[in-house]
């Protein structure tokens, strides 16, 4: 018999991100509320408590110094996944994403990658609108080096995770 669960998108995030760590002892989620908190829609709850707040590190507010982190991070050999809390917020940390995570292989011919994850939620109809329902991923789409995905299902969401 074929078991297939059913999970919401979140439920599948949270659940390809328990997996990666799971086969990885390298990758690390790092965020604004992410550990004891869960995360934004709850994606990263349970995490901390499984994995330890050594791998599941809550950041300050500062979204430039979360992906500024993540870069030297990924440098020396982690493999890190930060959560900005929406996408409205990733622009304190454009330059870090558009001219050093996006740079950083081509920069060094290929000698030095930087293997982050950054998770962005958008949308989600939470009643706000300055900076929880902005949508400017394709300003990402448009740098060379970065890799945009959404994922429009649940079992998308777990294996991209």
């Amino acid at each position: 018999m074929n078991d297939v669960a059913t999970l919401t998108l979140a439920k599948a995030v949270n659940a390809g991100l328990r997996r990666a760590m799971e086969d990885n002892p390298k990758v690390m989620l790092m965020g604004e509320d992410i550990g004891s908190l869960g995360g934004v829609y709850r994606v990263t709850e349970g995490l901390k408590r499984d994995f330890g707040a050594h791998r599941v590190l809550d950041t300050p507010l500062g979204e430039a110094g979360i992906v500024g982190t993540a870069v030297g991070l990924a440098m020396r050999g982690y493999r890190p996944v930060c959560e900005i809390q929406f996408d409205g917020f990733s622009f304190p940390a454009f330059n870090q994403i558009t001219t050093q995570l996006a740079k950083m292989r081509n920069r060094t011919s290929g000698d030095v990658t930087v293997p982050v994850t950054i998770r962005i939620p958008y949308g989600g109809v939470i009643g706000s609108v300055e900076h929880h329902s902005e949508s400017p991923e394709a300003l990402f789409a448009h740098t060379a080096g970065l890799r945009i995905v959404t994922p429009s299902n649940a079992q998308d969401a777990y294996w991209m995770t």
